[in-house]
């Protein structure tokens, strides 16, 4: 799938609509909502060096490079010159050199040199730069206005025992808001059957869900099964999957991100934690190689040209093709006012009024709820 070309941020009016959580631009609520917050922008292995990549964030383009002695640097998209795309640019040192004509930027997008002027003027000249930080194997960066909110921390991921796994992402051809109302709904007896083996009564389970400090945390049971999950405001989730060493045992801690690119694709971050030796973490990272297969599969599977049967010999990522079926198959940006919902969609309904809650205060200038997120959390997930 070809990207639409990022530009540069364009002010326009924000859109007072506080029951809009899927436009993301820096004129709308849910944009500025979301900007409020530190966001995985990119996975840290993918920038290499002396590397400078064009990459797109709720709508806005964004020039993104790593210094030859490793830092990350992230400015506006295009040179203050001619608006040549900055990206296509030589890093020297820790600066980005335009193609165009050769300004020069520092990693504060401050111009440093203009090699065609015979009376250069680099002091009235400076690109938006824009905080940024690496954790867990992603880049993390504060799109915000003002000073950045406080850095995240996971201590549970931070355990010098674990290994981490930090899957390649790709980018999905619907709403971010498609995936976060995925996430702990009622879909997976259904959808994953086949993967997980649900049968009979035990395919319905029994979920609760609460307000945390942090979010939501919720609650499922399924037979002798227990899960808690937590999502943490605005756009994340914390949980445990099947462990990543057999002979350690122990859940995997996952963790995941729903970022929009724009208003019709997101891509989904995420960090897998378990305790496992390197090769254990090896042979876990394989059921990810086949991820950028993900969006040929699917659209192949809704364009009616393969059946979702046709792909059992790819069975390690088949779920993520699932779910790729059911984010997209709802369309880009689904119309919400035609949905039925019932008591099964707990999740969703809850999630969505403390979104609706939170950008309508922000529309009328009142205090937004801070949330607060210990060092760690306690996820659980037993099959008995």
């Amino acid at each position: 799938m070809e990207e639409k070309q990022p530009e540069n941020r364009v002010q326009k009016p924000v859109r007072q609509r506080p029951d809009d959580f899927v436009h993301t631009g820096p004129e709308t609520l849910a944009g500025r909502y979301l900007r409020m917050f530190w966001q995985p922008i990119r996975r840290a292995e993918d920038l290499s060096p002396g590397r400078a990549m064009p990459i797109r964030v709720m709508g806005e383009g964004f020039t993104l490079y790593r210094g030859q002695g490793g830092g990350v640097h992230l400015l506006e998209f295009r040179c203050a010159h001619r608006g040549a795309q900055l990206s296509i640019g030589k890093v020297e040192g820790e600066e980005l050199r335009c193609l165009y004509h050769g300004w020069k930027y520092d990693g504060e997008g401050k111009c440093v040199e203009q090699p065609a002027e015979v009376k250069p003027f680099c002091e009235k000249i400076r690109l938006r730069s824009y905080p940024v930080y690496e954790y867990l194997g992603l880049i993390f960066a504060y799109l915000g206005e003002g000073e950045p909110a406080p850095k995240p921390v996971f201590k549970e991921f931070e355990d010098k025992e674990g290994v981490h796994v930090v899957p390649p992402p790709y980018v999905v051809p619907c709403n971010y808001f498609n995936q976060i109302d995925n996430n702990g709904d009622m879909h997976a007896p259904f959808t994953h059957s086949d993967m997980m083996n649900f049968d009979g009564p035990a395919m319905h389970r029994e979920v609760t869900a609460e307000e945390s400090d942090w979010g939501v945390t919720w609650h499922e049971s399924q037979g002798a099964s227990r899960r808690v999950t937590h999502f943490l405001m605005p756009n994340a989730m914390q949980s445990k999957r099947v462990p990543m060493s057999k002979s350690r045992g122990g859940r995997t801690e996952v963790l995941s991100w729903m970022v929009p690119v724009d208003d019709e694709h997101h891509q989904r971050f995420e960090v897998y934690f378990g305790k496992a030796t390197e090769e254990e973490a090896r042979r876990y990272m394989d059921r990810f190689k086949n991820l950028e297969r993900v969006p040929e599969l699917g659209d192949r599977v809704l364009a009616g040209s393969l059946e979702l049967g046709g792909i059992d010999d790819w069975a390690r990522s088949r779920v993520q093709v699932e779910d790729y079926l059911v984010l997209v198959g709802q369309g880009a940006i689904p119309d919400r006012g035609r949905e039925h919902l019932g008591r099964s969609d707990v999740l969703v309904i809850l999630r969505r009024k403390i979104w609706e809650r939170e950008l309508r205060a922000l529309a009328e200038g009142r205090p937004l709820k801070e949330w607060h997120k210990p060092e760690r959390l306690e996820t659980s997930f037993t099959r008995i």
